[in-house]
Formats: structure tokens, C-alpha cells, sequence
């Protein structure tokens, strides 16, 4: 199951009027729809109160926790902001009044009649609960043009910084904003559509991955550094004024001259249309801080550098603190990315990196393709979505839906999306308020985060279009609390089916190897060398070879060919799997070998360096003798022989020589080698054959480890072993039967293949369309449904409940025939196994107990019930006779109990009946099936005369099994002591670790008294433990 809710609660924060003038005269600015919290210096958690821009009103301030207004500032009709608005609350110490406790300045940006801007700013008084007093003070201060974007986050307390129209970046003292520090505007033949700014602020230990180590380190402790990214949205070819209509070009024929021909009449319909225009991004990542130390200088001067740009494709794009680029194109594709500066990024000093002495030539960003998805179009607008970047790799997309009617209120979809792994978390649906707008054509959707635990989605009508267009403007918040910290795979687990309805189906006519390049594209995200850069790409071209391999080989069991000849392909396709998987295994195994070469190079000449500064003194010896501690307790810990001359070290066990060989933590090499040289002296002294460590001989021990497997190969190898699509509804289940005879159709799929997915637990249920296990059940493969069940954790309870069905009517009919299936054949349909062995299996697979119980209601009759029932019964059995104390003579109990005797390890939960070939299922599994199987049938079992005495046995076993339970669990109190010894061992150890480096800085001066009181406490410490010290226990 998933660790995130699928449903996002949404609530209204608030709703305004539009004037006349901002919605019909001029088209309201993109940006000045966005919202943000309130910055407070001093209070970094106080991000509920929000700052909105309202246009031809003025500026308020909401508080999300009640959704009410704090404060406003009315300005008047003519108010059309360009930028959001923007507020920063500082500690006020001069206000005259007791209840002013912060002075709030408020900047919006404004684009006067001549076409330049103006950037007003006003000072409030502001109390405790976000009102203010008194009347607000404005300033006004003018620019030679309009503005896109402003910014003055909390982290930098006494600078703004924006962003023009043009494309240039400021930063200037919010006192002065004259006084300022700029990067020229981007040379662009095309006019930029939208700009977006995203300030982070970055320091030595809190710092985005994407940069290079070099600009990492440089960074000074407590440094103002932020990181700029902007976005800016461009098209890459300007449309063309049509000179004449097409009507006009038509025209022509009417006049007296000769008229035209078929080719003039279209050459000049293509002179005269639109020139087509393919929307282009551009991500710049721009480093700046406010106080640059320059040498020789005494005041810090400001400083903005530009890291480099990156070009992205699509209509929109975001970019995330931590790097991960998502873009959306106007034909719903939506592709995420890692961005990443090269680490061959080199700097001198950091003051010399905003003010370098020559022209600065750095390496340009990458970006590393991750997703690329369709999303689709009945199931949202892709060309009237809006993205927005949350934290991590998630993402939130709102796109209105496509409405069949036009009397249905539009409805805005809400999707929350994690863009590492393509797939949707959350969802939510918006109604459209009739007072906003009444139909898809004039509404306009907009996304704004002010904080990390909320985002905005704004509805307002749209200027373009005045049929369906309303007169206000809402305001919803989206709290983001449901969506996982981090991302990961724990997240998107279960949620395949709700992310496809947001995704279009796949050409028939395309390649499985092009589905999985455009699902997936297989390459490494990690920053990894040269070596493991080749091996990479070596793995991928290989994975590519063979899924083009195995799509040629089991083209027969796409077309549906006879029996015989799709055995025949599936045999080839097996035996170019096996070939493919031994090589990658040999081209990783020789890696690994090349890996341990280097290291036992480097080792031998550690040893030579060691030997050769190797000095004998008492401090030398002394520090010699600590090491020997932690080397012995090194060996404990990989199982090797702690005295010399001890046996030969168990089968899989490391030999000392194995764990010396390799450097332990805390131990100089020079000591390590001390060790190595002393204990061969001991044994050769006790006459036994030293033998010194074999290089070759380690290299050879390397473990040939299985590949990795991409996701996206993954899926390519099950949709080419299930190429041919279920014809049932999802909620049926087809299987195929015992004969083949009887089967209208043969299903052959490479079991070998599907066996080796699903024994590495790399296969999902929904993995594929229709889920893993109806393909095995269609084929009647077994074997491979037993290895599901106990591997895929997300099939149906409905599935499974349908197999135990099966497997429950086959064993009733026929009990004979019925055997139990261990490997993989090719052969199909398997038989179907028996009812001991198919439960086994099914008590593995994990379900959720109200949905079992449903399934069991619906599927599972009280008459089949029954045998199942009896083979639970004969588990509980077998599990409390050998609970049950055993009478041992009085030999054995001696030899348990003599002195100097060694405790053996014993897995108590384990237990394998003799004549059975597996484990038995736990208690833990067997007992909640039972409760599940009587709630859903007892009343009709009851019924049952033949199922009484079954239901006696049962009770009289679970009842033995409760008492038992609680017998042991009066002991948790008296065994507590053994589970909190550990963490007693690891407190104390730390506390010896501090008490000896504080002894360290004293620099030997102890005070009086101090060593009898840790003597003290050392007898009291070992007078406690040994009042515990016990080697084992019976109950």
C-alpha cells in the first residue's frame, strides 16, 4: 500500500470581484494571479498569512487558518499589477504604540501608460495577529521598464530581488533600490512570454545536489547565498501579420484580370497563414549574495553570476529546489529531467567568481532525461494546464476536464504527480463557482506555492473570451501535508491504475523497445566515473539488443500461432535470455574483479609505505595495543578465529587474513599490518604453515552479483511475453485448464523468463495492463503463480480468492491427479497444485482483512470453505503440539545444562513437520485467514452438520493458542532487560567516548577525586549487569 493518500482535501481561501476595466480592457498579467506568504524575519514557521495582489482593488493579507482578511491597502480601479505581491515583516523597535510588534513592507510591481515600470512599496505597523495600525505609507520608485517578477524571501533580510520584463536580474537594498547589482537581459530574437523566479538559499552544508562540488566548498560559513533559477518562456518563431485573408486571395477570381491558378492560390494561402510556432524554455541557474568579501576592500559589495542556461522544450516548465525539471507541451506530453552542472566546474576564490579579472567560461548545465509521458485528452486540457513545482520530484498539474455537456459546471482536475517516477499520488476536483465562469472556454487556471505545506490554485475568467465569462476571481488551498517527505518507491506503490486514467494509451504500431525509451529512458541519474559510465552504457545497449532479439523470436506468440510453433519460439526466447543474462553477468563480474585489482594495488603499496615508516616507541606500542582491540573486534564481527592457531573458519566465514587485508574503521594502516605481521610470527612459532594472503586468489572470491534491471526493461519483458491482451473484464478471472485439448486457444509465454523477474521481486501487479497474474492464471502457469503470490505485494484479493477457488473445486474433483509443482516449465497449462501447497503461497501474498473477508462473501461457497479450513486445522495442530514442553531424559538435560556448554542459535518461529518438503506458515498467517474465512461464512457453516466437529477442533485450537499467547506475554515485563541491553551497551559506549575526548582536552590535569568515582561506577555497572548474566532459558 501506499504511504500517501490518493485524495487532497481543497477549501476556498478567498474570492474577489474583478472590475470592468482589468477584465475587458487589458488582459490581466500571468504573475500578478500568484500568491505568497508573508516573510518574517524572526518567525521562520509563521508562513500562514498570505499576500494578495487583488487588480483594480489593491493589495490584502489572509490568514489560512481561518481563511479571513488581516489587512488591505485599497487603491483604486486603475490598479494592474504585473508581479505578484510580496511582503517581508521585520522586528520593529521604534513604533510608538505597545501592540506594533513589526514593521511590514509590501513591494508590487506596476507597468505605467508609457509602457515603463514602477516598483510600490508600503510600510505598515503591524500587531501580533497580522493587522496593522495606523495608515500605510507608500513608496514609489520608477524603472525604465516593467517588471515579471519580484522576490525578497525571508533568508535575506534586507534585499529584494526582481526580475524585468526583458528578461534582466536585480538585487538592491530594499532601503534603496538605486543602488543596485544587475545581469544584462538574454539576447533573444523572440519576445519572452513568461518569466517565473525561484530563490534557494544555499550555504557549505545545505546545498542542491545539481551543483558542482568545486562551487560547494567555496562557499564562506554563513554565507546570504541564494540560487536564482529562472524560467523563461519564449517562441522560437514569431508569427506573421497576414497581409490579405484568404476570402481576399479568393477574391481575385471575380476581377477582370486572368484568373489565378491552383498553385498561385496556395502559395499564397502559405505566404499568408501563421508561421508555426514551437514554444522554447530557457533555465538559467544565477548565483547571488548580497555581502561579497573582496580583499582589500572594506564594505561588501553585491554580487550576481550566471552558472550557465539550459533550453527545455514544451509550453511550460518548472524547475524544483532540488533540481528536477518538468516540462508540459501544448500535445500533453510531459517530460521531467535532472538538472546538473559538471563537476569539471573549477574556481579560484569565491570573491573571484562574481568579480573575476577576465570573462568567466563555465561548463553548461546538462540535463538528464528521466520521464517522458502522454497525458490523456479525455481526461484533461493539457493545453490549459498549469504546473507548478513542489518539493523534491513531485509536481502539482491543474487542467480543466473535458466536459461532455454544456450545462455541467466546468470541473478543474488537481493532480499531484511525482515526476521520478511518472506517477500520479494524489488527486482532487475543483467545481468551477458560476461567478467565475460558466463554461472551459473562459476560465484560466493558475498555480502558486507560498509555503511548503500549501499550495493556491486560482480560478478567474478569461480576457479572451467574454461568452461564459464570470466576475470574480477564487482563491482554493491545496494542503500538501498527505504527500510523502521524500520521494520514494514506498509512494507510488498501488497507485498504477490511478495514474493511467490521467495517461493516454500507446500506439498499437510502436515498438515495445520505443514504449520503453519514451516510458523510461535507460541511463544512470548518479555521478559516477569513467569506468562505470562505460559499463553502464555497455548494459543498455545491451538490454536494447535483446528486447529487439526477443521481439523477432516470439513473434509466433504475438500472432497466435499453433501449439507447436509458439513452444518453439518460447524455447529460442528462453535460450537468448539465458546467453544475454551470463554475459551481463560476466561483463559485471569482470568489473567488479577490475574494481578489487585497483584496491589491492593500492593496498600493497599502503603495506610498503607502512613498513617502511614503521617506528617502535612506547607511545607507538600503546597506540598499537588499542588498534589490536578494535582489529579483534573487527574479526568477531565477520566470524574469523580470534586466537592464532585456531581451526579453520566455518564455510562462508572470512579468515582473519581476508578481514586484515581490507582497512578497518578507526585503525591506522601501519597498526593493521603490526597485527598481520605479529599473528604470522605466533603461528609460525606454534609450528604451523604460513601461508601469506593471496591477491590472485581474492580477486577470484569477487561474487558474480545479477544485473540490474531497469523498470522500463522490465515492463518491455513482460508486455513480450503477454502480447496478446485479456479479453475478460478486469474483475474476471480466466483459467486455463489441466488439458490442452480442451483450450481453444494456446497461451505460451517464456516462463523461464517470468520466473526470474518474479523471483528477483521486480514485478508488479499492474506492471502491465491487466495485471501480471491473469496472464499466468490464462496460461494455467502454476508455478509462477505460486512465486507471485509470495513476491508481487499489490494483487487483488479478488485474484487471489478467484485461484484459491480454483485450486479448491480441482482438488475436490480430483485429489489424485493434483501434485505439487516446484520449478518453472514450459509446458502449458500446468497442473494445478495441491491445496497445502497453493495455501503456503497465498498465506505470503498481503492483503487488507476487510476487502479478503468481502471477496471470501462473494466468491468462496461455505461448502468449499471447508477443506480449507481442515488444512488451516492441521497447521494449528502440528504448531501447538511442538509448543508443547517435551519430556527430555535426564542425558540430555545434563548435556544441555553442563558446564562450559555453548548455546546453540535456534529460529523458534521456523518449523518443518518431517515429511513435509516446506516450512510451515507462521501463526501470525494462519490465524487471521481462519478469522477472515468465519466471519464471512460462520452462520452457514453452523448450518453444516459434517463442519461441527471441524468448528469444535478449531475452537479448542485457537483457545489452546490464546492461552499460550497469553502466557508469554506476562514475561515481556521479566525479559525487558534483554531488549534494552543493546541500546544500555550503545549509550554507554558514547558516553565513554565523550568522558575519554574530554579527558583528551584536559590535556592529563584530572580533578580530585575523579578516578574513584569512575571506579565506582564501573563496580556498580558490573555488579547490575551480572545480576542479568545468563546463558539461556527455558520456558
Amino acid at each position: 500500500m501506499s504511504n500517501a493518500n490518493s485524495a487532497i482535501d481543497d477549501y476556498l481561501v478567498a474570492s474577489f470581484p474583478l472590475p470592468t476595466t482589468a477584465s475587458s480592457s487589458q488582459p490581466l498579467h500571468p504573475a500578478a494571479l500568484d500568491v505568497t506568504a508573508v516573510q518574517y524575519t524572526k518567525h521562520p514557521r509563521q508562513d500562514s498569512r498570505l499576500a494578495v495582489a487583488t487588480p483594480g482593488v489593491g493589495v490584502s493579507v489572509y490568514d489560512l487558518a481561518d481563511q479571513t482578511p488581516l489587512s488591505s491597502i485599497t487603491v483604486g480601479p486603475s490598479f494592474a499589477p504585473t508581479t505578484a505581491a510580496i511582503a517581508r515583516s521585520t522586528p520593529s523597535t521604534s513604533s510608538q504604540s505597545i501592540r506594533v510588534k513589526s514593521a511590514r513592507r509590501t513591494w508590487v510591481g506596476i507597468e505605467t501608460p508609457e509602457g515603463k515600470g514602477e516598483i510600490w512599496c508600503w510600510h505598515e505597523e503591524e500587531r501580533k495577529e497580522g493587522s496593522t495600525e495606523g495608515d500605510a505609507g507608500k513608496a514609489v520608485w520608477p524603472i525604465s521598464e516593467a517588471l515579471a517578477a519580484l522576490s525578497a524571501p525571508r533568508t535575506l533580510t534586507s534585499h529584494i530581488v526582481f526580475l524585468s520584463a526583458s528578461g534582466a536580474l536585480a538585487l538592491a537594498p530594499a532601503d534603496d533600490l538605486t543602488s543596485l547589482a544587475s545581469l544584462p537581459a538574454p539576447s533573444s530574437p523572440t519576445p519572452l512570454t513568461r518569466q517565473t523566479l525561484r530563490l534557494i538559499p544555499v550555504s557549505p552544508t545545505s546545498a542542491p545536489d545539481f551543483l558542482p562540488p568545486a562551487l560547494v566548498a567555496s562557499l564562506p560559513a554563513g554565507t546570504k547565498s541564494h540560487l536564482a533559477l529562472i524560467v523563461r518562456a519564449r517562441a522560437s518563431a514569431a508569427e506573421k501579420s497576414p497581409s490579405s485573408s484568404l476570402v481576399e486571395i479568393g477574391k481575385k477570381k471575380f476581377k477582370k484580370t486572368p484568373r489565378p491558378s491552383s498553385s498561385a492560390v496556395i502559395d499564397a494561402a502559405d505566404a499568408t497563414s501563421t508561421a508555426p510556432v514551437s514554444e522554447v524554455s530557457e533555465v538559467e541557474i544565477v548565483l547571488i549574495d548580497a555581502q561579497v568579501s573582496v580583499p582589500d576592500e572594506f564594505e561588501p559589495r553585491l554580487g550576481l553570476v550566471s552558472l550557465g542556461k539550459v533550453e527545455v522544450k514544451g509550453r511550460q516548465v518548472v524547475v524544483s529546489d532540488d533540481g528536477f525539471v518538468t516540462a508540459l507541451s501544448s500535445d500533453g506530453v510531459l517530460s521531467s529531467f535532472r538538472l546538473s552542472i559538471p563537476p569539471s566546474f573549477v574556481i579560484d576564490t569565491y570573491s573571484s567568481l562574481f568579480f573575476p579579472p577576465e570573462p568567466p567560461s563555465f561548463p553548461t548545465p546538462t540535463l538528464s532525461p528521466i520521464k517522458s509521458l502522454t497525458l490523456s485528452s479525455s481526461a484533461l486540457i493539457p493545453s490549459r494546464a498549469s504546473l507548478l513545482a513542489l518539493h523534491a520530484s513531485f509536481i502539482a498539474l491543474a487542467a480543466p476536464r473535458p466536459s461532455s455537456s454544456d450545462s455541467s459546471a466546468p470541473i478543474v482536475s488537481i493532480t499531484f504527480w511525482d515526476a521520478r517516477f511518472g506517477s500520479v499520488i494524489a488527486t482532487t476536483d475543483l467545481s468551477v463557482p458560476s461567478a467565475v465562469s460558466t463554461s472551459l472556454s473562459s476560465l484560466s487556471v493558475s498555480l502558486s506555492l507560498p509555503n511548503k505545506h500549501t499550495a493556491i490554485v486560482t480560478l478567474s475568467p478569461s480576457s479572451s473570451s467574454a461568452s461564459g465569462s464570470g466576475s470574480r476571481t477564487a482563491l482554493f488551498a491545496l494542503p500538501l501535508t498527505p504527500l510523502p517527505a521524500q520521494s520514494v518507491l514506498a509512494a507510488v506503490v498501488g497507485k498504477h491504475s490511478l495514474t493511467s486514467r490521467f495517461l493516454a494509451s500507446p500506439p498499437s504500431s510502436e515498438s515495445v523497445l520505443a514504449r520503453a525509451e519514451r516510458a523510461e529512458p535507460m541511463r544512470s541519474l548518479a555521478k559516477t566515473g569513467e569506468k562505470k559510465l562505460v559499463l553502464v552504457e555497455a548494459g543498455r545497449k545491451a538490454r536494447e539488443a535483446v528486447l529487439e532479439r526477443l521481439e523477432r523470436v516470439l513473434a509466433p506468440v504475438k500472432e497466435q500461432a499453433s501449439a507447436v510453433e509458439q513452444e518453439k519460439a518460447v524455447r529460442e526466447a528462453e535460450e537468448v535470455w539465458e546467453r544475454w543474462l551470463e554475459d551481463e553477468k560476466d561483463r559485471l563480474w569482470e568489473y567488479n574483479k577490475d574494481k578489487v585489482r585497483v584496491a589491492m594495488e593500492k593496498e600493497k603499496e599502503r603495506r610498503v609505505k607502512a613498513i617502511v615508516e614503521g617506528e617502535q616507541g612506547d607511545e607507538e606500542v600503546t597506540r598499537y595495543k588499542k588498534a589490536k582491540k578494535r582489529i579483534e573486534r573487527a574479526l568477531v564481527d565477520a566470524g574469523a578465529a580470534v586466537r592464532p592457531g585456531a581451526g579453520a573458519e566455518a564455510e562462508g566465514k572470512k579468515s582473519w587474513k581476508d578481514v586484515t587485508a581490507a582497512r578497518i574503521k578507526g585503525v591506522n594502516d601501519r597498526y593493521r599490518y603490526m597485527y598481520h605481521r605479529e599473528r604470522n610470527k605466533m603461528e609460525e612459532e606454534m609450528g604451523k604453515t604460513v601461508k601469506e594472503f593471496d591477491w590472485d586468489e581474492a580477486v577470484n572470491k569477487v561474487e558474480r552479483y545479477e544485473p540490474s534491471l531497469p523498470s522500463s526493461f522490465i515492463t518491455a519483458l513482460l508486455r513480450l511475453s503477454f502480447p496478446v491482451p485479456l479479453d475478460a473484464p478486469s474483475t474476471d478471472l480466466v483459467i486455463a485448464t489441466g488439458a490442452p485439448a480442451a483450450t481453444a486457444k494456446a497461451w505460451r509465454h517464456p516462463t523461464k523468463i517470468v520466473g526470474y523477474l518474479l523471483k528477483r521481486e521486480l514485478v508488479g501487479e499492474n506492471q502491465i495492463e491487466g495485471g501480471v497474474t491473469r496472464f499466468l492464471a490464462r496460461a494455467g502457469d502454476w508455478p509462477n503463480i505460486l512465486i507471485a503470490l509470495e513476491t508481487i505485494p499489490d494483487i487483488p484479493e479478488s485474484t487471489t480468492v478467484s485461484l484459491l477457488v480454483t485450486v479448491v473445486r480441482n482438488a475436490q474433483a480430483s485429489s489424485a491427479d493434483s501434485m505439487d509443482v516446484e520449478d518453472a516449465s514450459s509446458t502449458l497449462p500446468a497442473p494445478v497444485p495441491s491445496l497445502a501447497t497453493f495455501l503456503r503461497s497465498f498465506l505470503k501474498s498481503p492483503y487488507t482483512p476487510s476487502v479478503l473477508r468481502s471477496a471470501l462473501q462473494k466468491q468462496l461457497s461455505a461448502v468449499e470453505a471447508v477443506p480449507i479450513l481442515e488444512q488451516c486445522d492441521k497447521w494449528l495442530a502440528v504448531w501447538l503440539k511442538s509448543a508443547q514442553a517435551a519430556d527430555e531424559d535426564e542425558e540430555t538435560l545434563k548435556k544441555r545444562k553442563g558446564k562450559g556448554s555453548k548455546a546453540v542459535q535456534v529460529d523458534l518461529f521456523k518449523l518443518i513437520v518431517p515429511g513435509e518438503e516446506e516450512q510451515l506458515p507462521s501463526l501470525e498467517e494462519i490465524v487471521p485467514f481462519v478469522q477472515a474465512i468465519l466471519d464471512a461464512h460462520f452462520v452457514t457453516l453452523l448450518l453444516q452438520r459434517q463442519a461441527h466437529r471441524l468448528l469444535r477442533r478449531l475452537a479448542q485450537h485457537i483457545s489452546l493458542h490464546t492461552a499460550l499467547v497469553n502466557d508469554l506475554s506476562s514475561l515481556l515485563g521479566a525479559l525487558s532487560i534483554y531488549s534494552r541491553k543493546k541500546d544500555d551497551q550503545r549509550r554507554a559506549a558514547l558516553e565513554e567516548a565523550s568522558a575519554a575526548a574530554a579527558e583528551k582536552r584536559k590535556d592529563g590535569v584530572r580533578k580530585f577525586g575523579e578516578t574513584m568515582e569512575r571506579r565506582i561506577k564501573a563496580q556498580e555497572k558490573h555488579a547490575e549487569v551480572g545480576a542479568y548474566a545468563v546463558e539461556e532459558f527455558f520456558l
